[in-house]
């Protein structure tokens, strides 16, 4: 593994391109374009506003800086520096912005969830879809890319449109959903069916096809907090259901009911799983600490988990967050009161292989895109943490740069490499050369 020098970068804006041969960097006003693997620098773009997200669009060969402030959207073409496209959004305000699928299409959503316009970079025309639940959330593009999902409010309900991308985003079908307040959804990778789940209070997951047909309503239980997280797996068989009390629960797409809970107990008796801890030593010559991990042996381990304050919203509880490997074999998982650990767990054997303890709080985690048994961990630290598979293990890797925190990360598309960011500044780790 090797590191390149340090960049500057400004609100963690760091973008490989889809086709993973370019790297965009934003720091304040400037837009930085490089070789993904050289990092030698394409071109270079000073911008009239600070910017405040940078995209590619699917294809990549535009990209696109938006400055949600002052409501501005410029467009560039990376292999035509003449060409430039300035969106302007200054009545209704800016809050966020998206490509459409077809990478010739721009997405704004506009304050206050009044609506969002829909540009066309090739026909000039505009088109404007009305009352959106959510800026942030609420929304989803079919993989094939023909269709957009969207939640919207009226009247105090829920509805879902579903509109053809195909046909200047047409409405093909509009229907109510049975939630209270629908807190976001997502189409399952197949594209043959829409989830839909309740917000924290009402412990309610939806499915729907694209026509309106609700095929299952799941509630787990009804008393206390209720879905907190859910992802698709990859080949669309499962769907997971992060909940508040602690636990991942997996519907399958044949039945639509459970088939397993996971459950990130606090003990743990006579485990089948290899558990990691990450421990400090301390290095006599410099004076410095160095971090490494052990494992450990004994058959009876109880974990620390965090009490949640009852009187702040939002509590520290529950499963924040999991993520399927690139194959759907795999799924990684954190329990928000035990930010410190990281549960990996086997699909086909349902059952934990990988409890990895670090000494702080994970901030995020992810799988490689191409190596489905390797997935990366930072926790705010001058490392970087490697899990490749319950046989390897893991290993723990130092940026090099003095006073540098690992606080983001984001992988290249063709997993060979990642970009590792500090606040102000990023280097790149190159895994496979």
């Amino acid at each position: 593994m090797d590191f390149t020098d340090i960049f500057k970068q400004s609100l963690y804006l760091c973008r490989f391109s889809p086709n993973a041969k370019y790297l965009a960097t934003a720091s304040q006003c400037y837009l930085v374009i490089r070789e993904a693997t050289s990092l030698q620098i394409v071109s270079m773009i000073t911008w009239s506003e600070i910017v405040q997200n940078v995209m590619w669009s699917p294809d990549s060969e535009l990209i696109l800086i938006a400055s949600y402030k002052t409501g501005k959207v410029t467009i560039y073409k990376l292999n035509d520096k003449k060409w430039s496209a300035d969106i302007e959004e200054g009545t209704f305000g800016l809050k966020n912005v998206k490509w459409g699928s077809d990478g010739r299409t721009v997405l704004c959503f506009s304050d206050f969830q009044l609506r969002i316009t829909i540009w066309s970079l090739i026909t000039k025309e505009v088109c404007y879809i009305q009352y959106p639940k959510y800026y942030d959330k609420g929304y989803d593009f079919r993989k094939d890319g023909r269709y957009f999902v969207l939640a919207e409010r009226r009247d105090g309900k829920d509805y879902l449109g579903v509109y053809d991308c195909d046909n200047s985003f047409k409405m093909m079908k509009h229907f109510q959903v049975d939630t209270f307040d629908l807190e976001n959804l997502a189409w399952s990778p197949d594209g043959r069916y829409i989830a839909v789940w309740d917000n924290c209070i009402h412990y309610k997951v939806l499915i729907y096809t694209p026509d309106g047909r609700c095929l299952q309503s799941y509630s787990a239980y009804e008393n206390g907090l209720g879905v907190k997280f859910v992802t698709w797996s990859p080949s669309s068989q499962f769907l997971a259901v992060g909940s508040y009390d602690q636990k991942i629960r997996f519907l399958n797409n044949y039945t639509w009911t459970l088939i397993i809970e996971f459950t990130h107990a606090i003990q743990l008796k006579n485990r089948d799983m290899k558990i990691w801890k990450e421990e400090l030593d301390s290095v006599k010559e410099s004076g410095r600490t160095v971090a490494h991990y052990v494992i450990l042996e004994q058959s009876l381990l109880e974990l620390q988990s965090l009490r949640p304050d009852p009187e702040k919203p939002n509590p520290k509880i529950g499963v924040g967050v999991c993520k399927f490997n690139a194959t759907g074999s795999l799924i990684a998982s954190r329990n928000d009161n035990m930010s410190d650990c990281l549960w990996i767990w086997d699909i086909s054997l349902m059952n934990p292989i990988a409890l990895i303890i670090q000494l702080s709080p994970i901030r995020h985690f992810y799988w490689n895109p191409m190596v489905p048994e390797q997935l990366v961990i930072c926790c705010g630290n001058r490392n970087v943490y490697f899990w490749s598979g319950h046989k390897t293990g893991v290993e723990i890797v130092e940026v090099p740069a003095v006073n540098f925190k690992v606080n983001n990360i984001r992988w290249n598309p063709n997993g060979k490499s990642l970009v590792l960011m500090d606040k102000e500044i990023f280097t790149m780790l190159i895994i496979n050369k």
